[in-house]
C-alpha cells in the first residue's frame, strides 16, 4: 500500500472516529437540560422582574409528559415565562411534504399553562403570565396559505395558545409592570435562510417596519424585544430596545474549547451571536441555546437550556 493510500485511510478513520464521538455526545447532551441565569441591569427605573426564556423547543418529547421539565421551569419562581419561537417543527424539507411535528408541543403548552394557572390562582408565587414570540418554523407554517391541511394545523396551534391565555407577541407591545415593556416582531420572508433554497437575506431590518409597528419608543421605559433571529439584534437596540431575547442558532451546535461555537442550523460558520449574554452599546442581548433539535440533531459541549433573566 502506497504512502498516499495510507494517508487516505488514516484521514477517513479520523473522520469516522469524530463522527462516532459527536454522535454519542449528542445523544447524551440532547437528553439533558441546564438552567442558566443572566443578570441584566435596568438603568431606566427601579423596576425588578424575573423572566424565564425558552426557545427552539422543536416538538421535543420529555419523559413523564414534561412534569419534571415544567417543575424545573417553575422552581425558579419567575414573574413571566417567555417562549421564543420554533416550538413546532416545520423545516423546509417537511414543508414540501406538508409534515408538521407539533403534537408534543401542544401537550407541553397545555400542561405548562394548566400548572401556571394553578400557581397564579394560589397567589403564593410571583407568576403572572406567559408570552409567545414566533420563530421561523411558526412563520413558515403561517405563510403556507396554499394548503388547507397546513392552515388547519396553524389554526389549531394558535387556538391552543389562545385557549391557554398565552399572549402572542405579534408586532405588538405589552406593559409587564409600570416602566417595563415587552414586544415581539414577526418577520419571515428575506430574514431566514433555508438550507435547500436560495433566499434573499436582508442585511438589516428596514427602519420603516419598526416605525410602523412600534412608533417612537418611550425611552424612559425599559423595553424588551423578542425576535427569534439574533443577527438583527443590533438594529433593534439601535431603534431603542434595551434587551433583545433571541434563539435560532442552537448555541452553535458544536462548541469546541478555545475555538468556540462552530455553526448555526442554517450552516452559517461562526455566527456572531450564538448563545449567552452580549452587550451592544447601551443595550444587551440574551441568546438561548434552545431546548430541542430539528434537521441537524447535534449538540457537543452545548446543553439545552432554560434561561433565567433577572432584570434589576
Amino acid at each position: 500500500m502506497s504512502v498516499l493510500s495510507n494517508k487516505i485511510c488514516i484521514f477517513f478513520l479520523i473522520i469516522i472516529t469524530l463522527y462516532i464521538i459527536i454522535y454519542i455526545i449528542s445523544k447524551i447532551e440532547c437528553k439533558l437540560c441546564k438552567i442558566n441565569t443572566f443578570n441584566v441591569k435596568n438603568n431606566k427605573n427601579s423596576q425588578k422582574i424575573r423572566l424565564i426564556f425558552i426557545s427552539d423547543f422543536h416538538n421535543k418529547k420529555f419523559k413523564n409528559e414534561y412534569s419534571d421539565f415544567i417543575d424545573s421551569i417553575l422552581s425558579t419562581n419567575p414573574d413571566y415565562i417567555v417562549l421564543g419561537g420554533d416550538f413546532v417543527d416545520f423545516s423546509t424539507v417537511q414543508s414540501k411534504k406538508c409534515i408538521v411535528k407539533y403534537k408534543n408541543t401542544i401537550l407541553f403548552l397545555n400542561k405548562l399553562a394548566s400548572k401556571c394557572i394553578e400557581i397564579i390562582n394560589s397567589k403564593k408565587y410571583n407568576l403572572k403570565g406567559i408570552f409567545f414570540g414566533f420563530g421561523n418554523h411558526e412563520l413558515r407554517l403561517k405563510n403556507r396559505t396554499d394548503n388547507l391541511k397546513l392552515i388547519g394545523i396553524y389554526n389549531e396551534f394558535i387556538d391552543c395558545l389562545h385557549r391557554n391565555d398565552i399572549k402572542l407577541l405579534e408586532d405588538n407591545t405589552y406593559e409587564l409592570v409600570d416602566g417595563l415593556t415587552i414586544s415581539g416582531l414577526n418577520l419571515y420572508n428575506g430574514y431566514y435562510k433555508n438550507l435547500f433554497e436560495k433566499n434573499l437575506i436582508h442585511d438589516h431590518i428596514d427602519r420603516s417596519i419598526l416605525d410602523k409597528h412600534f412608533g417612537k419608543i418611550d425611552k424612559k421605559n425599559f423595553n424588551i424585544m423578542v425576535f427569534h433571529k439574533p443577527d438583527y439584534c443590533e438594529d433593534l437596540i439601535d431603534f431603542g430596545f434595551d434587551l433583545v431575547l433571541s434563539g435560532h442558532n442552537h448555541g452553535g451546535l458544536i462548541n469546541f474549547p478555545v475555538i468556540g461555537p462552530i455553526f448555526s442550523p442554517d450552516l452559517k460558520l461562526f455566527p456572531k451571536y450564538n448563545a449567552g449574554f452580549y452587550q451592544y452599546k447601551n443595550g444587551c442581548v440574551v441568546v438561548s441555546k434552545g431546548i430541542g433539535e430539528h434537521f441537524i440533531k447535534i449538540r457537543v459541549n452545548n446543553l439545552p437550556e432554560i434561561c433565567v433573566i433577572d432584570i434589576d
